[in-house]
């Protein structure tokens, strides 16, 4: 496998973990459940759940053993809202203006 194509399977492999995680932030999934809902084998899921953890994306609860996704991916979704609500803003201005000076 090239490098490129290995990166790309790992990267899809983190994109696909917090995809799973998304709809389970109460109770978290071990890393078995995570090798099952991926389809690929545990040490994957553990190497991919590690870099995710290092960037902040993914928490282990220790006691469990489960892994979680944490509050950085709900605040991404707002700022890409905030910005969304900039952009509308901006647009309502621009038309404001536009309606104004014909």
């Amino acid at each position: 496998m090239s490098g490129d194509t290995k990166t790309g399977a790992q990267v899809d492999r983190a994109l696909d973990m917090l995809e799973c995680l998304a709809g389970r932030v109460l109770d978290g999934m071990s890393n078995k459940d995570l090798a099952a809902a991926l389809r690929c084998p545990p040490p994957y899921v553990t190497r991919t759940a590690e870099q995710l953890v290092r960037k902040g994306w993914v928490e282990k609860d220790e006691a469990t053993g489960r892994f979680r996704i944490t509050t950085r991916f709900s605040r991404l979704t707002f700022r890409v809202l905030a910005d969304f609500d900039r952009a509308k803003q901006a647009l309502e201005a621009a038309q404001r203006n536009y309606t104004l000076s014909n």
